[in-house]
C-alpha cells in the first residue's frame, strides 16, 4: 500500500534527518516505530502524506507516486487518516461539527449522513454522548479518541499516528490505546510512532527501530524484544523495559 524509496529530508538548519529509509507497508500491517527522541520517526511519518515534503527520495500511495510535484495530495490525504500528539480538534466546533466538517465539505456525505456515521463512531469509542460538547469540555485522553474518530469519519485506507499517547496523563493512556486495538483487530492498516512498548509488542505486525535517520532493525514483536540483534537497539530495550 505504501512503498517508500530512498527517503531523505534535511532542513533548512542543516539538519538531515533522514538518510535514505527503504520500506514497504502492506494492506492490514500494523507497523510500530520506535526510537529516541530525535530519531527522524516523526519525520519518516509525516513525510508518508507530505505534511513534511521530502528532500529526496519516492513515496508511493496505492500505486500513485505521491511525491510527483503534479500530485494533488489533498485527494490522497483523504485517504490516510493522521492522529497528532496534541489532538488538533477545532476548539470553537462541537464534537459533532469536529467530526462531521470534512466529510460534508468534501462533499463525500451528505450532512444528514454524516452526523449518523459521527453517531456510530462515537458509540464505537465509548463518547456518544459528547457529540454536543466542546473540545475544552473534554479530558485529554475524550479528546485523542474524538481524534481518531474524526479521522476514521473519512473512511481512510491507512492510519498514521504521531505519538497519540505522549501528551496524555498517564491514566488516560489506557483508554486512547484501546480503541487503537480495536481499530487494529478491525483490520485498518497503521502505521504508529510510539514510546509504549506494551503496545508495539501487543499490535504490531512489525517493530521498527530508527536511529539517526535510518531503520536500524526491524522485526516481529516476538524476535524483536526478545532477540534484538543490533547493538544500538539492545541498549535502546535495555532503558525502556
Amino acid at each position: 500500500m505504501i512503498i517508500v524509496k530512498d527517503l531523505h529530508k534535511k532542513f533548512e538548519d542543516g539538519n538531515h534527518v533522514l538518510r535514505g529509509v527503504d520500506y514497504h507497508v502492506r494492506q492490514g500491517e500494523k507497523i510500530v516505530v520506535i526510537g529516541p527522541s530525535g530519531s527522524g520517526k516523526s519525520t519518516f511519518l509525516r513525510c508518508l502524506n507530505l505534511l513534511e515534503v521530502p528532500t529526496g527520495g519516492e513515496i508511493w500511495f496505492d500505486g500513485q507516486l505521491i511525491t510527483d510535484p503534479k500530485i494533488n495530495i489533498d485527494k490522497i490525504r483523504q485517504h490516510m487518516g493522521m492522529v497528532f500528539q496534541n489532538f488538533n480538534l477545532f476548539n470553537n466546533h462541537t464534537v459533532m461539527e469536529n467530526i462531521t466538517l470534512a466529510p460534508v465539505k468534501l462533499k463525500l456525505m451528505g450532512r444528514e449522513e454524516a452526523g449518523e456515521n459521527a453517531l456510530k463512531l462515537l458509540e464505537r469509542v465509548g463518547l456518544k454522548e459528547k457529540a454536543d460538547s466542546y473540545p475544552g469540555q473534554l479530558s485529554g485522553g475524550q479528546k485523542q479518541r474524538i481524534a481518531i474518530v474524526r479521522s476514521l469519519a473519512m473512511n481512510p485506507r491507512v492510519m498514521l499516528f504521531d505519538e497519540p499517547t505522549s501528551a496524555l496523563d498517564p491514566e488516560m493512556v489506557g483508554e486512547v490505546l484501546e480503541v487503537m486495538k480495536e481499530l487494529a483487530e478491525s483490520g485498518m492498516t497503521m502505521v504508529v510512532v510510539t514510546h509504549e512498548m506494551g503496545f508495539a509488542r501487543e499490535v504490531g505486525t512489525k517493530v521498527l527501530f530508527m536511529d539517526e535517520g535510518v531503520i536500524m532493525e526491524e522485526n516481529t514483536p516476538g524476535e524483536f524484544f526478545t532477540n534484538p540483534k543490533c547493538p544500538r537497539l539492545q541498549e535502546f530495550l535495555s532503558k525502556v523495559l
